[in-house]
């Protein structure tokens, strides 16, 4: 016997290793089976495979091949004849034996070694977590509120209706006797006031006066003003600022690509305007980006 591609350890666990391949080369009817193709003049070896790390063996056919975590052994069906031994002394005449003994019955076949069992597969590897979802980006500001229009002015006020009438007064008490002459008589009773007279209807309301005319605009400075970014291939962030003293109330923005398409455009604080632009589809070569701003 010998090794194609490495000696094992010692003399000791190579005659260990060839037992357990003889008794599984006694015991597996489907190795020999599966080596059927072997017979006769095709080979006159037996191939094997020795685990390197558990030194389990297992028969193979010649045809085959070893796994890598494994060492090749092959040897002979039939082992080569020895020399002859050397002629042995004469032994000495034996007794005659007792006429008529029976023969001895043949003694029973050992029973064949089982197979040893194949060792488990190794378990799956777990599968890896899935990372996070990126956190969602921030809503831009709003935009400022416009200015409110002049009120118009306020119509003239209608004419008070006129008065009801006063009603007429009580009539005037008779009067007494003329007493005798001597002490005053007494001074009659005041007569009582003459009842109110109804009030005057309420008078008509004045009809609302015309609208006045509207104020002039007041003069005011609008600027617009841009910027473009660097020619590259990679999503683009560009702000732009109102000149200083102004403030922006409207913006925009281009591209020179029909593929890179604006993904936000707002004010980022009172003066300045951000535009925001990515590729819709892989562009192969670069591009760019203009941003404007409205500043009054």
């Amino acid at each position: 016997m010998h090794a194609k591609k490495r000696r094992l350890a010692s003399p000791i666990a190579l005659a260990a290793i060839l037992s357990l391949v003889l008794g599984a080369t006694l015991a597996s009817a489907a190795v020999v089976r599966d080596m059927g193709a072997d017979r006769g003049a095709a080979t006159k070896q037996i191939k094997g495979c020795v685990n390197k790390k558990t030194r389990a063996v297992r028969i193979i056919s010649s045809a085959k091949s070893c796994k890598a975590k494994e060492l090749t052994v092959t040897w002979n069906k039939r082992g080569r004849r020895g020399l002859p031994g050397a002629t042995g002394a004469a032994g000495a005449t034996g007794a005659t034996g007792a006429a008529g003994g029976a023969t001895g019955a043949t003694g029973a076949a050992g029973v064949t070694g089982a197979t040893g069992a194949t060792g488990l597969t190794g378990a799956t590897g777990a599968t890896g977590a899935t990372g996070a979802t990126g956190a969602t980006g921030a809503v831009g500001p709003t935009g400022p509120t416009g200015s409110t229009g002049a009120t118009g002015v306020t119509g003239a006020s209608g004419a008070t209706g006129a008065g009801g009438s006063t009603g007429s007064g009580g009539a005037t008490g008779a009067t007494g006797p003329d007493g005798a002459t001597g002490a005053v008589g007494p001074t009659g009773p005041t007569g009582s006031t003459g009842a109110t007279g109804p009030d005057g209807g309420t008078g008509p309301d004045g009809g609302t006066g015309p609208t006045g005319p509207t104020g002039a605009l007041g003069s005011a400075s609008v600027d617009i003003n841009s910027a473009t970014s660097a020619s590259t291939s990679v999503n683009k962030t560009l702000d732009v600022d109102c000149d200083a003293g102004m403030v922006a109330v409207g913006g925009g923005f281009t591209t020179n690509n029909a593929d890179a398409v604006g993904q936000a455009s707002f004010p980022l604080d009172a003066d300045t305007w951000r535009a925001i632009a990515v590729e819709a589809n892989n562009i192969a070569g670069n591009w760019t980006i203009t941003t404007y701003v409205l500043c009054v």
